[in-house]
């Protein structure tokens, strides 16, 4: 199999030829194109045959196509399309459309037989895409979870530095996490002392930093759980690359058996994109406010769907700041109305907002919140299988069985029923 490709990124093409996955990668230019466009029956004047780029360059059944709409519009590339009907054929999307003519391209691709790939991947991603729908490689599990939130301010990072530490209690597994937050660093609450995001966007933007130094530029806050807090500089947050930023994540999966990753609740930046993209797993914070369900469905429609093709991927809610009263709408009927199901509630705590003045939360604990917290830890635990520590076991040594228990019962009321593995996903 060979494969063709309309594109000037040269990193692109150096990454399809070291995947090893074709037999030839050649570079096809516009103006190539044009020609290949012409008339099927007339000769081409520079002796080219139909079907052909060169005479030692044949286009044959099997072969892949991959455009990048930077070189070729959706019409020339339905045109290219039509042209080589055997062909397997890849459009590449870039982030300038707004998101109706971002849908308008995917439909018509739809329409036409051409798979896409979405905007904001690095030159590798693109080329273990491409290799995914043209050979059915499978997408290896990256052991990412990332957590973005429905509005600003609703305990994201709180939670999920709290979810980090639970997690390696439980499990005895090494958790890193990061903070993909361009508007917030997520320092409050602790007494930070180790690099922000921003310090080290240097050595990643020229992938310099290396594992083993990652792990002490991170705040370690747990025996096993390391942090490091996200961007101060918000003039700098639309100049970080996707290539910086991935880079980061694979240094960080690298050093850690999880990499849990707060990406804040604004998603139109290559901090944001890229831990949604590598993640097996999304958790959407959210709490009872009419506001965050209007903003979250505001999201879903203008980027989340669009770009990220939020429906066919992995995704839970995880509720926080909850009030149980009459008054406000539970976890069931929420989950009904974002069409998601949940993995944990953690209830209003009163006490919370004073912790953060004092810099000590992780020093407090709240056994209701705490509980929650151990649910939504078990189920992470079953997704990538984690073994349960052993200093848990005697806690929780019928708990396997009560929960197989249940799933015989009622498998509607388990999230057993709706998890996937890793694997599945």
């Amino acid at each position: 199999m060979k494969i063709y490709v309309v594109s000037a990124d040269r990193r692109l093409l150096e990454a399809l030829r070291l995947s090893r996955e074709y037999e030839a990668v050649t570079s096809v230019t516009k103006e190539m194109v044009t020609v290949l466009l012409m008339d099927a029956n007339a000769d081409y004047q520079q002796g080219w045959g139909v079907g052909e780029l060169s005479s030692e360059t044949i286009i044959v059944h099997g072969d892949v196509w991959l455009v990048s709409d930077t070189r070729l519009d959706i019409h020339e590339a339905v045109a290219l399309r039509r042209r080589y009907p055997d062909n397997k054929f890849i459009y590449m999307l870039s982030n300038g459309d707004d998101p109706p003519a971002l849908k308008a391209v995917q439909t018509l691709c739809a329409a036409h037989g051409m798979k896409y790939v979405l905007p904001y991947r690095t030159p590798e991603q693109v080329a273990d895409e491409t290799a995914e729908i043209c050979s059915g490689k499978e997408r290896t599990v990256s052991k990412v979870i990332t957590v973005i939130g429905a509005l600003p301010q609703i305990g994201l990072t709180s939670s999920l530095i709290g979810l980090g530490v639970m997690l390696s209690r439980m499990s005895e597994v090494r958790i890193g996490i990061l903070g993909m937050n361009g508007w917030n660093p997520g320092d409050s609450g602790l007494r930070y002392t180790a690099k922000y995001l921003d310090e080290l966007w240097g050595s990643l933007q020229g992938k310099q930093l290396q594992a083993e130094e990652l792990r002490g530029k991170m705040q370690q806050l747990a025996p096993k759980v390391h942090y490091l807090a996200g961007n101060r500089d918000l003039k700098k947050l639309y100049y970080y690359q996707t290539d910086g930023v991935s880079w980061l994540i694979e240094k960080a999966r690298e050093c850690f058996d999880v990499v849990l990753i707060d990406a804040g609740s604004y998603v139109d930046h290559a901090l944001a994109a890229q831990s949604i993209h590598v993640s097996d797993l999304l958790l959407v914070q959210m709490h009872q406010g009419q506001q965050a369900k209007a903003q979250w469905c505001r999201m879903h429609e203008h980027i989340l769907q669009p770009v990220f093709r939020w429906n066919e991927r992995q995704k839970m809610l995880l509720f926080n700041k909850m009030h149980h009263s009459p008054n406000f709408e539970n976890e069931k009927q929420l989950s009904r109305q974002m069409d998601m199901p949940y993995i944990g509630s953690l209830p209003y705590v009163a006490s919370f907002h004073r912790s953060e003045l004092e810099s000590s939360l992780l020093n407090l604990h709240w056994p209701d919140y705490d509980k929650e917290l151990q649910k939504v830890a078990r189920a992470i635990m079953h997704y990538y299988g984690l073994p349960l520590a052993a200093s848990e076991k005697e806690v929780n040594c019928g708990y396997s069985q009560k929960l197989q228990g249940m799933q015989v019962r009622d498998r509607k009321a388990s999230w057993f029923s709706w998890m996937k593995s890793a694997r599945e996903a």
